[in-house]
């Protein structure tokens, strides 16, 4: 229910920290400077609320309870998602991904430095890696798979829109850092 997650005039006076810059269309990644999306100030927000309001001062908890009473008249308690999270109203977004990744379109996905901390949507997939990279490795590795991922790997749906499942990026081969870094990738 993105009408009512994705803040508009419905959010005006919650707390600026349970709205949450978020990536919400894959242009925002494509459009991204040199392979980097280091403003987030661009990017809508997300209301993301927490399990529990006893934090806030008066004010505000009134402000977020008057908003999660307009969410459920809205119906958004009893769509499918929120059926299924505890508490209904907690987004729960998670952690900002260091690469972020278009992953349905008719062309070759976009990998982007997070450099900004942006959250995403279900309209992108956050690479997390396994180990520590620095920022020089991160670069690297985006660059390679920016060059070398084509629309072979995914699945082509009727129309010729192609999209990467979660398992067929696992399946993305990236040569080892060493190998990076002697291929200096450009």
């Amino acid at each position: 229910m993105n009408k009512v997650w994705i803040a508009a005039e419905q959010a005006e006076g919650l707390p600026a920290c349970v709205l949450v810059p978020t990536v919400t269309r894959a242009k925002e990644l494509i459009q991204a400077s040199g392979s980097r999306l280091t403003n987030a100030s661009p990017l809508r927000r997300v209301v993301d609320l927490p399990n529990d309001f006893s934090r806030f001062p008066t004010q505000e908890r009134e402000r977020i309870e008057t908003f999660v009473a307009w969410a459920q008249s809205q119906g958004a308690k009893d769509s499918y998602i929120a059926a299924h999270r505890r508490p209904w109203w907690r987004v729960n977004l998670r952690a900002p991904a260091p690469i972020l990744m278009t992953y349905m379109a008719r062309r070759a996905p976009a990998f982007v430095r997070n450099a900004c901390g942006a959250r995403i949507l279900n309209i992108a997939h956050g690479l997390y890696p396994r180990i520590p990279l620095s920022e020089t490795d991160l670069t690297l590795i985006i660059r390679w798979l920016n060059a070398n991922v084509r629309l072979g790997g995914g699945r082509t749906y009727a129309g010729g829109l192609t999209k990467f499942e979660p398992g067929e990026v696992m399946k993305l081969p990236i040569p080892r850092l060493e190998q990076l870094r002697r291929m200096g990738v450009a």
